[in-house]
């Protein structure tokens, strides 16, 4: 259905470009008479319809030839269609043989009743499809073609939560203006639920996924057609050119603890990323609009990145206030714990102490080998103690430097995880 469908409209779309071959034989005198007889009392005015109570069927087949430019920032999408609309016109009927048999005929749009279809969720001034520069046809049984086209600007909901990796269902909607649904109704040809694609020529940064071409309604008035387009981003350039660029920065970020503090830089590097997180962020703002709902994840993902590159400035600093400390102070054991906390050392001790039990659960093997690995781990628990007690701001400093810079490549990680399994 769908190729037959394409072949009638290739050959009407061309019919009009064939008028020599089509009319070859014919003689002007027999066109002259044609057109004279045929549009003699004919008026422009006046739907045609022999019994004006009955309602005229205009079909309506869309044609889509490009997708000139898609401006998510604005919400405007420009594509170049075409709509072949033909209707029966009881005016416009003639016996071939009483002209040369001329059974079809190339006529001026000004010389014709057409139907005025317009746009009705422009992105601009509200206008008639098609204008006179385009031709119609009569046939000698009352068949009229009239294929107009042409930029179409229209307003589009735009869905940047998945971007770059976003796929957008745009549409716009056509009605037959100043015709009741009781004079004159718009009907999809042969039930087409597509629009036609035969034509269309490819897009640099959209494929088109699919179309849709269906009746639809506004309130009570049931008298339109909507024509629908599924299109997705292709997401290369914003793979290569953001997300790579933003994963490298991601993870140089924790290499701040690897930095000697000596180096006097930590602060300086510290700030770079971050306002290279930053300059990613307006990128990102020009890219998308400027809506609340939803929101890209992409920002939602880059303000936790610059949380994270804040939160690495702030302790560089800290970790460095400590290294430069006076050995000669005391060094608080809230610090010491807070850092077995983080090298996870109490669940450690845990474990050691559980693994010791369940050794020395079974007591009668051997009960003065019991009494030796006490000794020896009250020996070891002195040894822990004396070494806690020699502890340096230095070397605190450099004992948190190793666990941030571990912490935080698990954060990165995480991070990345997260946002992969949300944009699929």
């Amino acid at each position: 259905m769908k190729k037959e469908s394409a072949s009638l409209c290739l050959f009407l779309l061309l019919i009009n470009g064939m008028s020599l071959t089509s009319v070859h034989g014919f003689l002007y005198s027999d066109a002259e008479s044609l057109l004279q007889d045929v549009f003699q009392n004919y008026s422009t005015d006046i739907r045609p319809k022999e019994n004006l109570s009955e309602v005229l069927e205009v079909f309506i087949q869309s044609m889509i030839f490009s997708v000139n430019d898609f401006d998510e920032v604005s919400g405007v999408l420009s594509i170049v269609s075409g709509f072949m609309l033909f209707w029966h016109d009881f005016r416009l009927i003639w016996t071939p043989s009483n002209y040369g048999e001329i059974k079809d005929l190339p006529v001026p749009k000004q010389k014709l009743w057409v139907p005025n279809i317009f746009l009705i969720d422009p992105a601009k001034k509200m206008e008639a499809i098609g204008n006179e520069d385009f031709i119609g046809r009569i046939s000698y049984s009352g068949l009229v073609i009239w294929v107009p086209g042409g930029l179409i600007q229209t307003l589009c909901n735009v869905d940047m939560y998945k971007f770059p990796f976003d796929t957008q269902s745009c549409s716009f909607t056509l009605a037959l203006w100043g015709y009741s649904p009781f004079e004159a109704r718009l009907i999809p040809y042969n039930n087409m639920t597509y629009v036609d694609t035969t034509y269309y020529s490819a897009n640099a940064q959209w494929s088109l996924e699919g179309t849709v071409m269906k009746r639809s309604s506004l309130g009570d008035y049931d008298n339109l057609i909507e024509c629908q387009f599924i299109l997705k981003r292709k997401s290369l350039y914003f793979v290569i050119n953001m997300l790579v660029p933003i994963l490298l920065l991601s993870l140089l970020n924790p290499l701040v603890f690897a930095l000697p503090v000596e180096s006097g830089e930590r602060v300086s590097y510290a700030i770079t990323i971050f306002l290279s997180f930053a300059v990613f962020m307006t990128l990102l703002c020009d890219s998308i609009p400027k809506s609340s709902e939803p929101m890209s994840l992409m920002s939602y993902f880059l303000i936790v990145t610059m949380s994270m590159s804040t939160l690495v400035c702030v302790l560089a600093v800290v970790t460095m206030r400590f290294h430069f400390k006076d050995s000669i102070l005391p060094i608080s054991g809230k610090h010491i714990f807070i850092l077995n906390v983080l090298r996870l050392r109490c669940l450690w001790r845990v474990c050691r102490k559980r693994k010791k039990k369940s050794k020395d659960f079974d007591k009668s093997a051997n009960l003065d080998e019991g009494f030796e690995k006490s000794n020896m781990s009250g020996d070891k628990n002195m040894q822990d103690i004396e070494a806690e007690e020699k502890v340096t701001w230095k070397i605190l400093a450099e004992g948190y430097d190793r666990v941030m810079t571990y912490y935080f490549y698990i954060f990165v990680f995480i991070q990345w995880c997260i946002l992969v399994f949300a944009l699929m």
